[in-house]
């Protein structure tokens, strides 16, 4: 498969003075070459991903048409998903071997492909998608699987899981902003001014902006319990 500045370079939308300038940039900063041609050279997202389909065998995807997969989703860290500009779509088994769909702004990055090889173990099956979506996605999908925490009446170090149903299972949210209100209890509405209701509702709107984890909440409790 060709690389993706020769990708751009066949496609005309860089020059290859311009190719190699964003290739020493991306190596100097650390970030995926696609990024800096569409970051800093303002090369079109868009002819980029249709440059894909032209010129490689690599599916292109419609952003609108992707289901966020949340098994998928936690099967790769946030910070590596941002980092290597990649989005687990599924992971499914197709006899004996494992298989993950994986939408890359970048899908000629082997050694992306290859670092998820080895965390998932599994073969890639890789696709192409904008990097604006792909980034959006990321943290739509990341948000969604933030769980929303409460703290258990009469165990201050104990945590659960609400939904809708109060059960305590794993809670997704809206693609909108989290609506604090729909997540507190009606009792708590009622005693505005108590203290442990109020450090409930903070709990609820760190978790929901993504600002903290349910496992980062448990850390912290069980360090601060044993300090005490």
């Amino acid at each position: 498969m060709k690389t993706l500045a020769e990708i751009a370079i066949d496609a005309g939308l860089v020059n290859r003075a311009s190719a190699a300038k964003a290739g020493k940039m991306a190596e100097e900063r650390r970030q995926p070459l696609v990024v800096v041609l569409v970051r800093e050279l303002k090369v079109d997202e868009l002819a980029l991903v249709a440059a894909f389909g032209k010129q490689t065998r690599v599916p292109l995807i419609d952003p609108g048409e992707i289901q966020i997969d949340p098994d998928a989703l936690r099967s790769i860290p946030r910070d590596m998903c941002a980092r290597l500009r990649v989005l687990p779509l599924s992971i499914e088994r197709d006899g004996r071997t494992k298989v993950c769909r994986l939408a890359m702004a970048d899908p000629t990055d082997t050694a992306a492909i290859a670092e998820i090889e080895q965390l998932l173990h599994c073969d890639i099956e890789v696709s192409a998608l904008p990097l604006s979506a792909i980034d959006e996605l990321i943290d739509k999908g990341y948000r969604q699987i933030n769980t929303a925490v409460v703290m258990r009446p009469g165990s201050p170090t104990s945590t659960m899981f609400v939904t809708a149903k109060g059960k305590d299972t794993p809670a997704s949210y809206p693609d909108s902003e989290v609506s604090v209100t729909a997540q507190i209890p009606l009792a708590a509405l009622q005693a505005p001014d108590d203290v442990e209701t109020r450090l409930t509702a903070l709990v609820q709107v760190l978790v929901g902006k993504g600002l903290i984890t349910e496992a980062e909440l448990t850390e912290a409790l069980i360090k601060l319990k044993s300090s005490s």
